[in-house]
């Protein structure tokens, strides 16, 4: 330590605290630390006051009180003397150039001062450098006692910077084994928690007879914040924090995979569809048994077949290959179907409360599955026109007619005239709106039959 200590001390000596990020540009050494740093500095810093005395010396020797001394990037410094005050200029002047109405001259010490001037910040900055390279390999021959004190600091930091933030938030020691089982109980998603007070904690339970879960789940349920949080609680284990949990017990993990989000890199010609396979194929090329894998959506960016029947493929090869621990979130819902066909795989969704008026997402993890996705009962909350939203319902209930699966909205589609109810709904509550506006106190009845007729007829 005693070493580290005099390399300390160099640093605070040689080195300012709030010194130039650009090492050749000067203002890095402390000031008092080198005697020739100080001089140029002292010089720079002071060289209006050397000019401004030195005028006035001028002033008093020659009686010229017109006499200035100027400076230009094509003479540099000159004494100016009025040429009506020739005859006051004594013989150290040396004449430099002549004007119509002035004379122009120098001296040996303003050559000296001149010279100084324009070399002193190049010097300066030489010479500060020079040094910084001299603290530095001085610095360096403490290297190694250097790096591993740093490395004990960095690690003692790191403990307690956990430590803290599993005091602060609740979290609990994972268990970690070399088995294959993975719990956990009641898992939060470390920085959501932060943001929504009322964040719902949710179970993950893999093993060798379910170790791949479908998740479907309708949009806005929070399935990306379930996949997000477990492979966050699977890394934070590994690096020897505290975990997010009531409870955790968490296997040796080799590796962990996502495929989540959309993002393309047009500059190589790779759109979103392309980067998404890409992100795929790393997967099944690298995972092992003992990997963590989400995959979060795959096959949205072609068409609905050639995605779900991707989206298929790879949860197979995952299943029968590789037999990763996954979870598969999809809105494919005939994949929980074909999922039956294997034996090694579990299905869960979110929890949704439901009634004719609006949704609620219960974000909590339940065993089935759902064959909701209630997009456009998203898109209705996202404010979407409501002829938009009505003819989405009357397709998607075609649609349905026609295919052999089935997308159950969230009303109770039951028959052909589904359209036309919704269309009278929106007449209706015009309707409503006209007799609001009607002034009932000064209609006669032969107004009110004339009225009733109308609207009649435009309802028919």
């Amino acid at each position: 330590m005693q070493s580290l200590q005099e390399v300390i001390d160099l640093i605070e000596r040689a080195i300012k605290i709030d010194s130039n990020n650009i090492i050749t540009a000067g203002g890095i050494i402390q000031d008092g630390f080198d005697n020739q740093v100080d001089e140029l500095r002292n010089f720079i810093e002071h060289s209006h006051e050397w000019l401004n005395n030195y005028t006035q010396n001028l002033v008093s020797e020659t009686g010229i009180t017109t006499l200035k001394i100027k400076y230009t990037s094509a003479s540099w410094y000159f004494i100016e003397v009025p040429l009506s005050q020739k005859t006051k200029i004594p013989e150290s002047f040396i004449h430099k150039t002549t004007l119509v109405n002035a004379l122009r001259f120098t001296t040996e010490d303003l050559k000296k001062f001149e010279g100084k001037m324009l070399n002193a910040e190049s010097e300066l900055y030489q010479r500060e450098y020079m040094l910084f390279k001299e603290v530095s390999s001085q610095i360096l021959e403490n290297f190694q006692e250097i790096k591993t004190l740093s490395s004990q600091i960095a690690h003692i930091d790191g403990l307690s910077n956990f430590a803290h933030v599993a005091y602060e938030n609740d979290y609990v020691k994972p268990e970690i084994h070399a088995g294959y089982d993975l719990e956990i109980v009641w898992g939060r998603h470390p920085v959501i928690e932060k943001i929504e007070k009322n964040f719902i904690s949710n179970e993950l339970f893999f093993d060798t007879k379910k170790f791949v879960h479908i998740i479907t789940w309708p949009n806005m349920g929070g399935k990306s914040t379930y996949l997000r949080q477990n492979a966050l609680i699977i890394l934070m284990a590994h690096l020897g924090s505290f975990v997010p949990a009531k409870s955790a017990k968490i296997p040796l993990t080799d590796k962990i995979f996502s495929r989540v989000g959309a993002s393309d890199n047009l500059f190589v010609w790779s759109s979103t569809f392309m980067v998404e396979m890409q992100e795929v194929a790393n997967i099944l090329h690298n995972s092992t048994k003992n990997s963590f894998v989400i995959i979060d959506e795959v096959g949205r960016w072609t068409s609905t077949y050639d995605g779900m029947s991707l989206a298929w493929a790879i949860l197979k090869e995952n299943h029968d290959k590789i037999q990763a621990k996954t979870l598969f979130a999809t809105h494919y819902h005939e994949l929980v179907d074909e999922s039956k066909k294997l034996p090694w795989v579990a299905n869960f969704s979110v929890a949704v409360s439901e009634n004719e008026e609006n949704i609620v997402f219960l974000r909590k993890i339940i065993p089935g599955s759902i064959k909701k996705s209630y997009g456009i009962e998203v898109a209705k909350l996202a404010w979407l026109p409501a002829s938009v939203i009505t003819e989405a319902n009357y397709f998607l209930h075609q649609f349905e007619k026609t295919h052999s699966f089935s997308q159950l909205s969230l009303w109770n589609i039951g028959n052909d005239t589904y359209r036309e109810k919704i269309v009278y709904k929106e007449k209706e509550s015009e309707l409503d709106k006209r007799l609001k506006e009607l002034d009932v106190n000064n209609l006669t009845p032969i107004d009110a039959l004339n009225l009733l007729s109308e609207w009649r007829g435009k309802n028919n």
